[in-house]
């Protein structure tokens, strides 16, 4: 009886320990969903306000170019041209409405051809636009007014405003533009937020705040409420007042910080909400992500539920315990065994279970002639930035599916990692391009439909080596010659293996071509408009005396690679500060010289120190030195370099952006980046004479360097045609073979005298 007595207070120990737990975890559970929603909401409230500040910065300054075309034209007399140029400015973008141009007095001169003159006149006597056209006019940014619905094309819309002004500041007229603002297209028509969260963007005028955009509006009559009423002052002075509380600062202070800063509020119905809010200083507009709390406590309630269940089944199941514990124990192991062998992601086998099975403990056996392929995905990195890791998961997932149904059970399938993929064709060979194509075919994620292409080396067992390790670097240098390529396969070749100790030599060579003086420097002349020399490129030249002749394109990568491009970058920077010093001497011409950097350099931590200290050491002009750095620089490494290349800026060193239009910048990177010149890249003048799509771009890459005040060059400039077009449309200086190819120092100053003479 005893005995029993013990067991049962065991057992209500037990349920009541478990009890607690219980209640624990549910306060636990709360506590960190909630905190994961904090800062959810925290970060997708930057990217709203990162969203609405592209949007809207691109559009100003697409407005500001609009304004200046329409005031310096005969408005009365070209009125159907500029209508229908603002037609075809309006069919670029399916989110703007209207366009229109007015002067200082607000009436409207232009307009689309699909707007009545007068019946426009008479909306924009409204109240709210007239305060608008004046807030425009005393605002050198792009204005923001009330949401209102617009009756002539029967759509609620978001109007803008932009003073257009000259360059003494005078004031020639505003730009009037209309963004669609309903349910299913609106700014964040594209724009994934989770199923819990919406997003309302908020902005005080003088009766009080006013919503401009509300994406949890799902009744069309709601509208009315939504945009035309004031928002419910408690709320908006209830949810400040808390975020001023909880970070212990002023509301200027609010307004005025970079931060996004949570809240915990309640909505119209009084439904408790989560929260981040931003102030956007340049629009003057409040935005907030916010989330309902009953979502996060109906995650829990399903938790509880499973709790529960389990809970009663385990007192039910309190006499078979240890038999329980022995079967958990069990498959507790079997899974850690799982896990350590698989891909958690995809559930693929791993390079450990290849290494366990394969080489190991051969429980799997490659046969004669079975194919090692190995797979690296195409691109996959700008899927992640332009779509988030999620998403991609998701597509390695199914990718792994339709690998697992094109092979057979007798192959291996395994994922690297990453976006690699190793497999082990045992089964009859398979069609590789039949393979490729499939991996290729469309993938449809969260309605969005993605293509993606994969690079394919492949190394057969026993031709090719009879070891699985060389047999995967064979595969992998295979891989790195379709890349070339992409999206197809390359067997390995003894020439690949051979490539590659070329560059394994060439780096040998390359840590001793210093001390040989086998590195040495020639200069490419940079022609202005005004047929003035302007400056000259330093490019670096590497004479081998076992290698020959060793290119740029093939000694830099591996330098970089390597970690010998400090060292050589350094050299090069005080090989070429001293001869263009000494030239200034000799020729009695001043101008700019320009380095190319590495992001290998940029990188470094002691990059400006060793910098300034060369030139301080060569007693350099550093008004006279441009920094040529490439746009391919990764988006992920600009938060690094922006301090440098301030801190540089500083030291009147200007900065060169090469490669222009073939990487990855964009507008607002241009903004933020201390650039002086912008380098329109050889690919594009090649072509400027017979492509449009070149000549187009050419235009567009010249007006942003003037909308941004940087100057232009155009780099591989081979002919009077090309540097006469690119001079129509603006450029400030040349490079090329027309004037002349890259130099020795001897031979730069004799063009230079000549050039002078000819002058």
């Amino acid at each position: 009886m005893s005995i029993i007595k013990n067991k049962w207070t065991i057992f209500y120990v037990i349920a009541v320990s478990a009890a607690l737990v219980f209640v624990f975890f549910t306060y636990m559970k709360y506590t960190e969903l909630k905190n994961i929603q904090y800062v959810k909401n925290e970060k997708d409230v930057a990217n709203v306000d990162t969203v609405v500040r592209v949007f809207l910065t691109q559009l100003e300054v697409a407005l500001q170019d609009i304004g200046m075309s329409l005031a310096n034209s005969d408005l009365e007399k070209d009125r159907k041209k500029n209508s229908k140029m603002l037609d075809g400015l309006r069919d670029l973008d399916p989110l703007i409405l209207v366009f229109g141009f007015m002067d200082i007095h607000g009436k409207l001169l232009i307009a689309n051809t699909n707007i009545d003159p007068k019946q426009a006149n008479k909306i924009l006597q409204n109240k709210h636009l007239t305060s608008l056209f004046k807030e425009a006019l005393q605002s050198k940014n792009l204005v923001v007014g009330k949401s209102f619905y617009f009756a002539p094309h029967h759509k609620w819309i978001i109007p803008l405003r932009k003073a257009i002004r000259d360059k003494n500041g005078n004031i020639l007229g505003v730009m009037a533009v209309a963004i669609i603002n309903t349910k299913k297209q609106n700014v964040f028509s594209d724009f994934k937020l989770g199923n819990n969260q919406n997003i309302i963007i908020v902005k005080k005028f003088t009766d009080g705040f006013y919503r401009l955009f509300y994406s949890n509006n799902q009744n069309k009559k709601n509208y009315d409420n939504l945009y035309t009423k004031i928002c419910p002052n408690n709320i908006c002075q209830s949810v400040l007042k808390q975020i001023r509380q909880r970070n212990h600062i002023k509301l200027e202070d609010v307004e005025h910080s970079k931060m996004s800063f949570s809240f915990d509020a309640h909505d119209t119905k009084k439904q408790p909400v989560i929260g981040a809010l931003k102030y956007d200083v340049k629009y003057k507009m409040w935005i907030s992500v916010y989330s309902y709390n009953v979502k996060i406590m109906q995650e829990i309630y399903y938790d509880i539920i499973y709790l529960i269940i389990f809970y009663i089944v385990i007192m039910l199941m309190f006499y078979f315990l240890f038999k329980s514990m022995e079967k958990y124990e069990k498959k507790k192991e079997n899974d850690l065994v799982f896990r350590t062998m698989h891909d958690t992601l995809t559930g693929l086998p791993n390079r450990t279970y290849i290494y366990e099975n394969v080489c190991r403990s051969h429980k799997f056996k490659m046969q004669e002639g079975a194919h090692i392929i190995f797979i690296d995905l195409d691109n996959f990195k700008n899927i992640n930035d332009k779509f988030g890791h999620p998403f991609g998961d998701k597509i390695l997932i199914k990718i792994a599916k339709r690998l697992r149904a094109f092979f057979e059970k007798s192959d291996v399938i395994a994922r690297q990692g990453g976006d690699e993929f190793i497999i082990i064709n045992n089964s009859k060979n398979k069609n590789l391009d039949e393979m490729i194509n499939i991996i290729s075919m469309t993938y449809v994620v969260d309605s969005i439909d993605v293509r993606i292409g994969a690079s394919v080396g492949v190394s057969v067992y026993l031709q090719d080596a009879d070891d699985f390790d060389t047999l995967l670097s064979f595969a992998d240098m295979a891989m790195y010659e379709a890349k070339k390529v992409k999206n197809s396969y390359a067997f390995f070749t003894k020439e690949m293996q051979e490539k590659n100790s070329i560059n394994i030599e060439i780096e040998y060579e390359l840590r001793s071509a210093l001390q040989k003086n086998e590195i040495y420097m020639m200069y490419q002349p940079q022609i202005a408009v005004d047929e003035t020399l302007h400056g000259v490129e330093a490019l670096v030249r590497w004479e081998n005396e076992k290698l020959g002749f060793v290119g740029p394109d093939k000694f830099i990568p591996v330098a970089e690679a390597s970690g010998l491009i400090l060292k050589l970058g350094a050299y090069i920077m005080r090989q070429s500060l001293m001869e263009i010093k000494k030239l200034y001497v000799e020729s009695g011409s001043i101008f700019q010289l320009s380095v190319n950097i590495s992001i290998i350099q940029l990188m470094d931590h002691n990059f400006v120190k060793e910098l300034l200290q060369i030139i301080d050491e060569v007693k350099f002009d550093k008004s006279l030195l441009t920094l040529e750095i490439t746009e391919r620089l990764p988006i992920k490494d600009i938060d690094y370099v922006l301090p440098i290349l301030k801190e540089l800026r500083a030291e009147n060193i200007e900065f060169s952006l090469d490669d222009f239009g073939t990487g990855y910048s964009s507008l607002s990177i241009l903004e933020r980046l201390p650039i002086n010149e912008l380098k329109i890249d050889k690919a594009f003048v090649d072509e400027i004479l017979y492509s449009q799509k070149d000549k187009n771009l050419v235009k567009t890459i010249i007006d942003i360097g003037k909308n941004f005040s940087m100057s232009v060059l155009a780099e591989g400039t081979e002919s009077k045609e090309q540097v006469d077009k690119l001079r129509e449309y603006g450029c400030d200086i040349f490079q090329g073979y027309y004037y002349s190819k890259p130099l020795k120092k001897e031979d730069l100053s004799l063009f230079i005298r000549s050039f002078n003479a000819r002058r």
